[in-house]
């Protein structure tokens, strides 16, 4: 499934997963095992501040940042990033979780021959990590959803680049039991953000 914000402010909240034969997600014990094995195996990635695993109301949030995993405009994974995706998929494999890959830009208008824009870009990357879930890794379909939210849900502020260079990331949400697959909209514009004030 493939949704983009503007859906979701048509549609409301998303109605759950689609049924199947996850059965329960986890509860907050097995949240908390898995984002302690999570941060042990990729604690290579997190000390180059190209990866982060954070906890949310939602379940965990493994953000894979631009710098470390995509080239400028492009959905290719570099091929020095699959290592990280391997210590993932070792950790939720066997689980049955649900995971949504969020593709998320920063602000700055985007378009070359093959994408007309932010939209397009963000979409095309969480789908291609769809893709090498599904092909390489064995994941099951079921288990998965890809978003594409352009710049509509910043971390940081794009007023600066170092911000812009957050916001350019990949985030696999690892969903617990109380998770619809759209995430809850933002409270309010961050500064540099569609919407906010100078």
């Amino acid at each position: 499934m493939v949704e983009n914000q503007e859906r979701v402010q048509a549609m409301g909240r998303l109605v759950n997963a689609p049924k199947g034969s996850l059965g329960e997600s986890p509860d907050k014990s097995d949240m908390n095992e898995i984002q302690s094995q999570l941060k042990t195996a990729l604690a290579a990635q997190i000390e180059k501040h190209t990866v982060s695993v954070t906890p949310t109301k939602e379940g965990i949030v493994v953000s894979l940042r631009e710098m470390g995993f995509f080239d400028s405009g492009s959905t290719s994974l570099r091929p020095e990033a699959e290592p990280t995706l391997d210590e993932f998929v070792k950790v939720i494999g066997s689980r049955r979780v649900r995971v949504r890959i969020e593709g998320h830009t920063d602000n700055v208008p985007f378009h070359n021959s093959r994408f007309a824009s932010n939209w397009e870009l963000s979409t095309a990357r969480a789908t291609e990590i769809i893709k090498l879930l599904i092909t390489k890794y064995g994941v099951a379909p079921l288990r998965l959803s890809a978003s594409g939210y352009a710049e509509y849900y910043p971390v940081a502020s794009n007023a600066t680049p170092e911000g812009r260079a957050m916001n350019r990331r990949i985030d696999l949400v690892i969903l617990n039991s109380q998770s619809d697959i759209a995430p809850p909209l933002p409270a309010k514009p961050l500064p540099g953000a569609p919407g906010s004030t100078p």
